[in-house]
């Protein structure tokens, strides 16, 4: 029996140690703790890499809509004048030391391609240009080459006309500003320069090179004053209906584009280049009755029309490559500023009619709808007919062989142009009935067919007569070239 008894004492001390060894319920509440702050530490690390993934996600796309933008304008068929590549100065490196002194160091993403010893423009600051030349470039990854193409690049420039600072002691290693635009792309973008004549310089390679780029730093307040402050330095070009000439004036409307976001307002369409403008008339505003012309017009001029009563501010570059809506408050604040002031009078911000080069009237319809003053950019000219010369003798035979191989040309009338302020610069005006599909193509096939007989007068300039203003023109016309009887 005594021996049954310590057996049974003995089998109680596990149970003991057992109770001993258990974890205690203030100790759970504890350990519990520790556990919650862990999975809440892991829950943290994985919102920063999912949120770091979606911001590199995000980046990659802007980047890839950025060099899409930059492909329709390098590679497309509206190319900026003169213009192989250009490179936004996102990062100014001044830590960096050039290989020659003097020189200075931009980093960004070359757009297009970009060749060493290349004379090329820096664009900065209220329509600065200046001529500098490429003088090293260097990769990504650090290496000097003698080109390169839609990749990020380091490019060393001379300083070239780069004006140096008006104080001593002003840092003058650091002549050029963070998002200065760098191409070899020759523009006008400033319309007090005289050589600015109108349509034919409309090019704004500065505003163009930063609006592709919007997408990527439009969220920088820098960048936004860039593109600001580019704009009202720009020259654009927007489609318009302009009325004959009365007394030595001539009338002029403008349109309305809405925009699907904003059905229930009205925009006025600019465009940066004078060949984008040609396309969207070709492409759409010319159909139904649309405008078919176009008129160049200064920030100011922009300013004043896309504030009148009809419109809700304006769109630059409907279309694309990169759509920008100025609102109606945004222009407000435009004009207020001394760049404005500055460049066109703190009138023009205020007066319609002043801006479009009109007599003080406040109202823009009136002026519209009664002719107005002279349209500014808008020469008077003269119209003749060609002087019977061996020269036009040549023309009309090479005129009746093209036109006879080609159907889709009913007829054509050639007149001469003069400028009455310039009576040396002379030009053929090809009047051409011909449907709207083949006309582009027929106008570039006649061009080449009449360019060797060309020696008195060298330019020749197209109109399709269906798109002419009727009003004025003689009912009977002895047209050059006509398949049907005269």
């Amino acid at each position: 029996m005594g021996l049954f008894g310590k057996k049974k004492e003995q089998n109680k001390a596990p149970a003991e140690n057992k109770t001993n060894n258990s974890v205690s319920d203030e100790m759970k509440i504890i350990l519990a703790a520790r556990e919650e702050d862990k999975q809440e530490k892991i829950a943290r690390a994985e919102e920063r890499q999912q949120a770091q993934a979606a911001a590199s996600k995000e980046e990659l796309f802007k980047e890839e809509q950025a060099s899409q933008a930059a492909e329709r304008i390098v590679n497309g068929d509206v190319i900026p004048k003169g213009m192989t590549f250009y490179m936004l100065c996102d990062e100014i490196p001044y830590g960096s030391i050039p290989e020659k002194e003097g020189n200075i160091i931009v980093r960004g993403n070359v757009r297009g391609t970009v060749k060493a010893g290349s004379d090329v423009f820096i664009y900065q600051g209220e329509g600065g240009r200046y001529k500098v030349k490429i003088e090293k470039i260097r990769s990504d990854n650090r290496e000097f080459v003698d080109e390169i193409s839609n990749a990020r690049a380091e490019i060393e420039i001379t300083r070239g006309e780069i004006p140096l600072p008006a104080d001593p002691d002003a840092d003058a290693s650091r002549p050029v500003d963070r998002f200065a635009v760098l191409t070899d792309a020759f523009g006008i973008e400033d319309t007090k320069d005289p050589a600015c004549k109108g349509l034919a310089s409309a090019g704004n390679p500065r505003t163009i090179a930063l609006i592709c780029e919007y997408g990527k730093f439009s969220g920088e307040d820098m960048y936004f004053s860039y593109v600001m402050d580019s704009i009202m330095t720009s020259e654009f070009v927007t489609p318009a209906k302009i009325g004959p000439a009365r007394n030595g004036k001539s009338s002029v409307g403008f349109i309305g584009v809405s925009p699907k976001n904003t059905p229930n307002k009205s925009f006025l369409p600019v465009f940066t280049d004078n060949r984008l403008c040609m396309k969207a008339i070709r492409n759409g505003f010319a159909k139904q009755g649309g405008p078919d012309q176009r008129m160049a017009l200064s920030f100011a001029q922009v300013a004043a029309v896309a504030r009148d009563p009809n419109h809700d501010g304006f769109i630059v570059n409907p279309g694309g490559p990169v759509t920008i809506t100025i609102p109606k408050d945004l222009i407000d604040k435009m004009v207020t500023t001394e760049i404005f002031r500055n460049r066109f009078g703190a009138g023009a911000g205020d007066n319609a009619s002043l801006a479009l080069g009109g007599t003080g009237n406040t109202s823009l319809d009136n002026f519209i709808a009664n002719g107005g003053p002279e349209i500014p950019g808008m020469q008077k000219i003269m119209i003749n007919n060609p002087t019977d010369t061996p020269e036009f003798a040549a023309i009309e035979n090479a005129v009746k062989k093209y036109c006879g191989a080609h159907s889709a040309i009913a007829k054509v009338l050639i007149l001469v142009i003069t400028p009455v302020e310039n009576k040396n610069d002379k030009s053929y005006l090809c009047i051409m009935d011909c449907p709207d599909g083949p006309f582009q193509s027929e106008c570039q096939g006649l061009a080449k067919a009449i360019k060797p007989y060309l020696r008195g007068i060298k330019k020749i300039q197209f109109q399709q007569f269906s798109k002419m203003s009727k009003e004025g023109f003689p009912e009977k016309v002895q047209w050059l070239y006509s398949k049907l009887p005269q």
